[in-house]
């Protein structure tokens, strides 16, 4: 049997039982799956898990495309049978489908196959005969004909709980239960670049909408760019959850654009800093893939100041200058959550121990996590090999501080991977997890996120509005030989000399006022000349790691 996106009930008024629930509405924000905050009906929590199948929509049209919804007691974790439910499926505002339907088991999947029939849907299958609602009696799929999960995007999919434990056990239109989910499924397009007479395959993929056809490669920068469409209207940015993940794969044999640690990328002329930008060498041991991610609060920073009448979000991202820097918050690359990272003390030195504070926290709202967090925290050095590992930690009330005996000078990559969060329930939620990437450089000065900046041009031309520190060559150049054992470690002090006496770095005068340099420099400070030297670590960074050896003692003044 089907029927066409019509619905009508067949129910006798005398016959309904009418239940009351506490009127709730819950907006969920996950990926390509979550668990819905609970609803409270009598003395139970009910709570409604959603997944959409598959994750990633590629140009194989024989991929299974499923809506998975499970509504169960979140205070026992078993499923509520009998529920009849209304389901409303739309993108960017477009109805993609609405009908009622109803599970025996508390489980309920819809079998969707993609059309191109925007606001028509054909749905084949049983109808319970108390109010026409959807089933399929033997417990399988239902099968969906409709515009939905043919393409990538962000899918806003609205569920309110029409009936629970029986058919006629129906709710008032005003205690109804009501879910908003907005889950992502990844839209992958791959594109040929072509650089020096070479072909590289680059993959994107979009995890908020299809991207247009605008992919393009500019050789004269070394850099990628392209768009998506996007509605910058304020008003809806503030009305909905919002979450922008773009992943770019360039192939390591691309070594022009991947022999660094470091790339800049810009959303709209904003140049994308901190926790915005993450890069990961090592999940995939032949591709890069730079993660770009957006929450509501960035969104909404740009949105103030993008010209009216702007209807995409552009991107690109482009190789930089090493600049690495260790980071204060990370996102996860799915499951929606962040981290604060509170380095103690913020001057981190090699072979010595710091407090890690962690705060969760959720990257949608910005509101710390309801409950406790189950995580992993490892350190990777530039080789991908683990140094430090710590596995199932648990952040109570989102907080957790961790000692860490931090390794010798270089550039490392904390990965945090969170793996279920507890909430009031005490049950595990393991509907959202994802790992969270960021970077440690040792020595370095922690300091805040910058947050976006307007790449505009000014009177000097140079972008930006960010004060860069500017050492002399010379200086740089003595770093290199002093590590190559062509200057002795005398000559290298009369660099850090000069540093002082132009103030690029200030310490505080002897009772004297007059500041003298000794030459008691550790031999592990060759390899943070050598990699200054050599453009791993940026002048910001050599500065910081120069004024806490003289303000500690290690460099004598």
């Amino acid at each position: 049997m089907k029927r066409f996106f019509t619905l009508t009930f067949s129910a006798l008024v005398s016959l309904i039982v009418v239940l009351s629930a506490v009127p709730y509405s819950a907006y969920g924000d996950g990926f390509t799956m979550e668990n819905l905050p609970p609803a409270s009906v009598g003395n139970r929590n009910v709570q409604l898990f959603i997944k959409l199948t598959p994750p990633i929509i590629t140009s194989d049209t024989s991929q299974p495309r499923e809506i998975y919804l499970r509504v169960f007691d979140a205070n026992t974790n078993q499923s509520i049978v009998h529920d009849s439910m209304f389901i409303t499926i739309t993108k960017h505002d477009q109805l993609l489908m609405r009908d009622l339907f109803h599970t025996h088991t508390g489980e309920l999947t819809l079998d969707v196959t993609p059309t191109n029939t925007p606001g028509k849907w054909i749905i084949y299958g049983d109808q319970e005969p108390f109010l026409n609602a959807w089933v399929n009696q033997d417990g399988g799929p239902i099968p969906v004909l409709a515009d939905a999960l043919g393409e990538g995007g962000l899918y806003h999919i609205h569920i309110e709980l029409f009936a629970i434990d029986y058919d006629n056990n129906i709710f008032t239109p005003d205690q109804a239960p009501k879910w908003d989910s907005y889950l992502s499924v990844g839209d992958i397009s791959n594109h040929n670049v072509v650089y020096n007479s070479n072909t590289y395959n680059t993959t994107v993929i979009s995890y908020y909408d299809k991207i247009n056809d605008d992919f393009s490669f500019d050789p004269s920068k070394v850099q990628v760019s392209y768009s998506m469409p996007f509605d910058w209207n304020l008003t809806r940015i503030a009305s909905q959850p919002i979450f922008v993940h773009e992943e770019i794969h360039i192939p390591k044999s691309f070594k022009d654009f991947t022999n660094t640690p470091t790339y800049t990328a810009t959303v709209n002329g904003y140049q994308i800093t901190g926790r915005r930008l993450i890069v990961d060498p090592y999940t995939l041991g032949d591709t890069v893939i730079a993660h770009i991610l957006l929450n509501k609060l960035d969104i909404a920073n740009m949105a103030n100041q993008i010209p009216s009448g702007t209807n995409t979000m552009s991107f690109t991202l482009a190789p930089a200058k090493p600049n690495v820097v260790t980071s204060s918050s990370v996102l996860t690359d799915f499951g929606g959550w962040g981290v604060t990272l509170g380095w103690n003390p913020t001057q981190i030195a090699a072979n010595s121990q710091n407090n890690l504070k962690l705060s969760f926290f959720d990257a949608f709202t910005q509101q710390p996590v309801n409950g406790d967090v189950n995580y992993d925290l490892k350190v990777l050095d530039s080789d991908g090999n683990i140094i430090l590992s710590k596995t199932n930690l648990t952040a109570a009330n989102a907080v957790d501080t961790q000692t860490l005996n931090l390794p010798g000078n270089g550039i490392y990559s904390v990965q945090i991977n969170i793996k279920s969060i507890v909430g009031p329930t005490g049950l595990p939620d393991t509907s959202r997890i994802g790992m969270a990437r960021g970077n440690l450089v040792i020595p370095s000065t922690v300091g805040a996120d910058q947050g976006l900046i307007a790449t505009q041009t000014g009177t000097s031309g140079q972008t930006g509005s960010t004060i860069q520190i500017k050492i002399p060559q010379w200086v740089k150049n003595n770093a290199g030989w002093w590590y190559h054992d062509q200057i002795d470690a005398p000559t290298f002090a009369q660099g850090i000399q000069y540093l002082i006496q132009q103030g690029i770095i200030k310490i505080p005068t002897t009772t004297q006022g007059q500041a003298t340099l000794g030459v008691q420099i550790p031999s592990w400070v060759k390899n943070d000349a050598g990699w200054w030297s050599a453009g791993q670590i940026d002048d910001q960074t050599f500065v910081a790691g120069i004024q806490w050896l003289v303000t500690n003692g290690i460099i004598t003044v």
